[in-house]
C-alpha cells in the first residue's frame, strides 16, 4: 500500500525539500531555526533601542567638555538679553527656544554655534543663582525612540551625573536639548522642568 507521503528518510524526493518537508522530516532541526530567528530579533531589536542612549552619551560628553571651556573674556562680560538670546539660537539651530525674561537671577552670557553630530546647533551660556549652565540645542531626528514619557507627553527625558557634572538630556518637537551645569542632577531637572518644558 503506497503512502500519500514520504514518511521514509531513505527515499527523500525534490519536493520535500521545501518547508513542508522540512517540517515532516526535521522537526528538531525547524524548532531550532524557530528560535535562533527568535533570538537573532530580540538581540536585534535590543541594540536598536540601547543605540540611543549610546548616542545620549556621547552627546553628554561633548556638552560637559564645551561646559568645562571658559567662555570667552568679552562674552562674560557682555552679556545678551533673553530675546536676543532666542533669535541667535534659532538663527543657528532652527530650535525656537523661550527663556525666562522677568526671572530674578538669570542672565544670559552669550550664544555660540556648534555643530553636534553633523547637525547644525547653537549653545547657550547662562548663570541662574549664581551656578553656570550651558544649553546644547539642534535640530535632528528622536534619539530615545519614538515614544515619549506619559508624563511628559511632549517631551522624553534623560538624566545623569558624571565627573562632578549634572547632565538633563530631553527631546521636544525635532529638536534635542541637553543641559549640563556643576549642581546635582535634582536641581538640574528642576531648572529644566521650570523654565523649558
Amino acid at each position: 500500500m503506497a503512502s500519500a507521503t514520504n514518511r521514509n528518510p531513505a527515499r527523500r524526493v525534490g519536493e520535500t525539500s521545501s518547508l513542508l518537508g522540512l517540517v515532516e522530516f526535521r522537526p528538531r532541526l525547524t524548532i531550532v531555526l524557530i528560535f535562533l530567528t527568535l533570538t537573532v530579533s530580540v538581540v536585534g531589536w535590543r541594540i536598536a533601542r540601547d543605540a540611543g542612549g549610546h548616542r545620549v552619551d556621547t552627546l553628554a560628553r561633548a556638552a560637559m567638555g564645551l561646559y568645562a571651556e571658559e567662555p570667552a573674556a568679552g562674552a562674560a562680560a557682555a552679556g545678551l538679553s533673553p530675546e536676543e538670546a532666542e533669535r541667535r539660537i534659532r538663527a543657528l539651530s532652527g530650535v525656537r527656544v523661550e527663556l525666562p525674561r522677568n526671572e530674578e537671577g538669570f542672565t544670559v552670557e552669550g550664544v555660540r554655534p556648534e555643530a553636534f553630530d553633523h547637525h547644525a546647533g547653537a549653545v547657550l551660556r547662562f548663570r541662574y543663582e549664581g551656578d553656570r549652565y550651558l544649553l546644547m540645542v539642534s535640530r535632528r531626528d528622536r534619539i530615545l525612540g519614538n515614544e515619549p514619557s506619559s508624563a511628559f507627553p511632549e517631551a522624553s527625558f534623560l538624566s545623569g551625573e558624571r565627573e562632578g557634572k549634572s547632565f538633563v538630556f530631553w527631546e521636544r518637537k525635532g529638536a534635542s536639548f541637553i543641559v549640563v551645569s556643576a549642581v546635582d542632577v535634582a536641581r538640574n531637572f528642576d531648572l529644566v522642568r521650570r523654565f523649558f518644558t
